[in-house]
Parts: C-alpha cells; sequence; structure tokens
C-alpha cells in the first residue's frame, strides 16, 4: 500500500488530462466499494466466530466519515459536479485529519479486535489504507490543500461528530468512536481512564492536526 501511495500520488501529478484522471477516479471509488462490500460480506457469511451487532457493525467509527468523505470529495471532482468552494474545503479537512490523523493512526496501533480471518484482516488495512491513499489523490490529482483555517474546521467536526454519536452509544450500549471505553491496543495517546484520556487525546490531536499543517505551510514558503 505504501508503494501504492507512491505511485498515484505521481499519477495524480504529472497526468493533466481531464478523462484519464476521472477513469482514475471513478476506479479508486469502485475498488473502495468493493472493499466495503467484501467486508460486509465476510461478517455476514464468511467469518463464523463474528457476531453482527448494533454495538459494533454501523459506520459510526471517525474512520468511516473519513473513508465515505474521501470518495463523496473525488466524485464531485468530475466535471459538472462542483458543489460549493467552503463546503469542499470543509469536507477536505475533515477527511485530511481522519485519513493522516485516524487512519495513520489505526495502521500503526492495529485493532484486531472482531478479527478471525485472513479476509478481515486484509479488510481492515485496506480500508484505513484507501482514506489515506484517496486523501493523497485530492491533493495530486485536484490540488486539495490544508490550511490553519482547516485546522480550525477538522477540531471543530472532531468534537461536534462526538455529540450525536455518544447519544447513539447510550441509547445502543456500544462504544463508537472510543468515546466509553479506549480500543484494544497499546498507544500512548490513551492516557488515564475514562473520561480523563478524551480531555488528553483533544490536546493531543489538535497539535497532532497543527503538525499535518506543517508539510502544506512549507509548500506555501517555497512558493
Amino acid at each position: 500500500m505504501v508503494f501504492i501511495w507512491i505511485f498515484f500520488s505521481f499519477l495524480g501529478r504529472y497526468i493533466k488530462d481531464i478523462n484519464t484522471k476521472k477513469v482514475i477516479s471513478l476506479s479508486l471509488i469502485a475498488f473502495a466499494l468493493s472493499q466495503e462490500l467484501l467486508d460486509y460480506a465476510n461478517r455476514f457469511f464468511l467469518d463464523s466466530m463474528y457476531e453482527l451487532s448494533w454495538q459494533s457493525d454501523l459506520p459510526l467509527q471517525f474512520c468511516h466519515f473519513g473513508f465515505y468523505f474521501s470518495l463523496y470529495l473525488i466524485y464531485v471532482q468530475f466535471p459538472g459536479k462542483k458543489i460549493n468552494h467552503k463546503k469542499e474545503n470543509f469536507i477536505f479537512d475533515c477527511v485530511y485529519v481522519l485519513g493522516f490523523g485516524g487512519a495513520f493512526q489505526s495502521l500503526l496501533n492495529f485493532d484486531s479486535t472482531g478479527i478471525h480471518n485472513l479476509i478481515g484482516t486484509i479488510n481492515l488495512n485496506w480500508q484505513h489504507s484507501l482514506i489515506i491513499l484517496n486523501v493523497l489523490w485530492l491533493i495530486f490529482a485536484y490540488d486539495k490543500r490544508f490550511t490553519f483555517r482547516g485546522v480550525l474546521n477538522a477540531f471543530a467536526f472532531i468534537n461536534l461528530i462526538i455529540l450525536p454519536v455518544g447519544l447513539v452509544n447510550y441509547l445502543l450500549d456500544a462504544n463508537y468512536m472510543f468515546i466509553c471505553k479506549p480500543p484494544n491496543v497499546d498507544s500512548s495517546f490513551f492516557i488515564g481512564g475514562w473520561p480523563y484520556y478524551l480531555f488528553w487525546l483533544e490536546l493531543i490531536y489538535f497539535i497532532y492536526i497543527l503538525i499535518l499543517l506543517l508539510p502544506f505551510q512549507i509548500l506555501k514558503l517555497k512558493k
């Protein structure tokens, strides 16, 4: 996947033909959705040890939001599909942070809870890797940029989305977005028990988002 990230970054940078970019974009969307179908087919039919439940199988993790937001944003780059500029920037801000903040951290701190076979392992890695791939494609093929305003947008979204997802957790006795307890990983980002680790995460992720801004600030200074 690292090789594919680099390869598609170069493709996006050097391919100028709009139709070629559209074909590649459609392929990315189709493959990503196929991965989702395979993931749920595995849960329903292939993984005999997996137990489907409302508490764990709704697409309400941060990475889910980043995944579907990235596909939508690629789709609206097609000719005739443009949306409001501010809305487009806001979605990219969230996708960028959730991709390199959430998905990348998930790859570094792999949580194998609920994974019982090879297909499940591959799909979990693919979903997180594809978010990053989509972000890189948006940056290099469609010149999307992250700004300090994006830091505030992404941080605001992360905090606001906690409210409805927290309500779902309360109603279903679930733990979406790990609001109620930390994930089953050995990560130094989770400090203390509930609710203290949430406050530490607020501080850590704000600093982390500022770090994610640095490549674009350096690029801006070079220009």
